[in-house]
């Protein structure tokens, strides 16, 4: 089945396990934003199996962890809403995160200034902020770094 989240989730990858792959959005309005997405067709959360929710539990880890060595996170807001699969039928739901790296302060990097001016409030759900390819590349390279 072929679905808008299929679609991207090959784009900028940064890991692949067994279940999920990992990969960073084009949007980086929060540095290091990026989607865990699982790679079979699931449509809730609580039909994911215990294989799948163990390598999810040890990607949380192993990502956070990757992200603050590479630029400093200080949390991280994760979301599995779905909501915009039920906006018109036939619905077709995809278990995938929302992984929203939060900064307290400014990161430069690649020539970029990365704000983040909801610190400390809830995220800002519509952004839009595109970067060079240098800069995307940079970013996709120092996290696979300290993903090793």
């Amino acid at each position: 089945m072929d679905c808008e989240i299929c679609r991207f989730k090959d784009n900028h990858q940064l890991l692949e396990t067994k279940y999920w792959s990992i990969n960073l959005s084009e949007d980086q309005y929060y540095l290091g934003r990026c989607f865990v997405t699982l790679k079979r067709h699931c449509g809730d959360l609580a039909d994911l199996n215990e294989k799948e929710q163990k390598d999810f539990f040890k990607i949380v880890k192993k990502l956070e962890a990757a992200i603050r060595k590479a630029f400093g996170a200080d949390l991280f807001n994760w979301g599995c809403l779905m909501n915009n699969s039920f906006e018109k039928k036939p619905w077709n739901p995809y278990v995938h995160w929302h992984v929203r790296p939060r900064y307290a302060k400014s990161v430069r990097f690649e020539g970029e200034i990365f704000e983040d001016k909801e610190f400390g409030s809830h995220y800002k759900r519509k952004t839009g902020k595109r970067v060079t390819k240098k800069a995307m590349n940079g970013i996709i390279n120092r996290i696979k770094l300290n993903l090793s």
